[in-house]
């Protein structure tokens, strides 16, 4: 029998999508079996008090897991810190974790799913567990549920302790890294837009965990697993999540059926034609890449 991975829920002051998070979390058919730990950041400024205690004081009525453990930080940290500070607290007492954040919608079959995948596949060859999807084509004969790319993905995913510790969040080698073009295309298999996004990171103009785990999976050459249908639909889209503008790219339909915990690809199947679809979802338009790379030679020339 699977050892099921606890969850980890990330919060903040969203009161009506942290609702419909739990809501959708506790009809997944593993819920009763799972233990939920959430994360409640403090209010960054005051006219956000009210709003984050409203949050908490729904969090302490929650009901229908195995088991709920809820950690209200003293001071602010934003999103990135909270998650590394929260899996990396959980990691001490676990080998394997499920990360939500407070803006998505899962399928009731998403933890089973979670799970399979964290039990079928190994640490040694595949770097993190997507619940999300992007609407890319796959062909009807692709006989899978799951797919691999060189990409992470934050809307619900999953990972081991061993590659989660791993991860080097200052990034020490950027600087070599990005002068090397051989480097950036090879980190760019899972879209152009990764190594700009890296360089924001690296000069504080975003503040993101996710890009930083996504360049230790490149350092690691270790894809990341994909559902072939979504199993998370993201709310943030709607303008309120961090790092999130309006959006009807990103919008996906939730999988509803048991063929999500169907059969799952190898840890080694690449399949060319679903990379270079996904590759072109993410991949940034020629004018937004111009301006990248401008912005990647004033970097490097320092004008």
């Amino acid at each position: 029998m699977i050892e099921l991975a606890p969850i980890a829920l990330f919060v903040y002051k969203r009161l009506d999508h942290t609702i419909s998070t739990i809501e959708a979390l506790r009809n997944n058919f593993l819920a009763t079996q799972s233990d939920l730990f959430i994360f409640s950041d403090a209010a960054k400024a005051v006219e956000d008090q009210e709003d984050v205690e409203k949050v908490r004081s729904y969090l302490n009525a929650i009901s229908g897991f195995k088991s709920l453990t809820v950690i209200n930080q003293l001071e602010n940290k934003g999103l990135a810190n909270s998650i590394i500070s929260g899996v990396s607290s959980l990691f001490e007492r676990y080998s394997k974790l499920i990360v939500l954040e407070d803006d998505l919608k899962t399928s009731p079959y998403f933890l089973s799913y979670m799970n399979k995948a964290l039990d079928f596949y190994s640490p040694e060859n595949i770097w993190s567990i997507a619940g999300y999807t992007p609407n890319i084509p796959i062909s009807n004969q692709y006989s899978y549920c799951t797919y691999l790319a060189h990409r992470n993905c934050s809307w619900g995913w999953a990972t081991w302790k061993q590659n989660w510790e791993k991860t080097d969040w200052d990034v020490e080698d950027f600087q070599q890294f990005y002068r090397s073009k051989k480097q950036r295309e090879q980190f760019e298999r899972g879209g152009n837009d990764l190594s700009v996004m890296l360089m924001k990171q690296q000069q504080g103009l975003i503040d993101s965990w996710s890009i930083r785990f996504n360049y230790s999976a490149y350092k690691q050459d270790l894809p990341s697993v994909y559902p072939v249908k979504s199993l998370v639909v993201n709310m943030g889209v709607d303008g309120s999540g961090t790092n999130m503008k309006v959006s009807t790219k990103y919008l996906s339909t939730l999988e509803m059926s048991a063929r999500a915990v169907g059969s799952f690809c190898p840890h080694n199947q690449m399949v060319d034609t679903i990379q270079k679809a996904f590759r072109k979802f993410y991949n940034t338009s020629v004018v937004r890449w111009l301006i990248n790379h401008y912005k990647y030679f004033k970097y490097i020339t320092g004008y």
